[in-house]
């Protein structure tokens, strides 16, 4: 939203950095698909709608050089994840991420107890 980048462009002023920052506003995914091809970066984070993380997930980590990062907030969503009773879409889209990622070959994480969850993924 433009409200909360105002707030991030003060800090990127007051950093110096700017000049190197591109912002794109806009549905995660499709911005991450018009990327040009061959588009990589050394760390991502996402922090999003939580029905979409498994397809931020797909749409990444091939975009993720070897050794690079992607760190996911609300992974354990005060651990309503382990709760059955809990059924929200957001949840069952947690649920449907952590599965996808623990599963996922091209990565080694960890799931960190911290706050809401954040999981750690180091692409191999």
């Amino acid at each position: 939203s433009e409200e909360s980048t105002s707030v991030a462009r003060a800090y990127w002023q007051r950093a110096g950095l700017a000049d190197r920052i591109e912002l794109r506003l806009g549905p995660a995914a499709r911005t991450l698909r018009e990327l040009p091809a061959g588009t990589s970066f050394d760390f991502a984070f996402i922090d999003a709608d939580k029905t979409g993380y498994v397809a931020y997930w797909d749409l990444i980590v091939p975009m993720i050089r070897p050794g690079g990062g992607i760190l996911v907030e609300n992974t354990l969503a005060h651990g309503r994840v382990v709760d059955l009773r809990q059924q929200d879409d957001p949840v069952q889209g947690i649920r449907r991420f952590n599965g996808r990622a623990r599963a996922d070959a091209r990565v080694e994480q960890v799931l960190l107890p911290i706050g809401d969850g954040l999981t750690l993924a180091r692409k191999l």
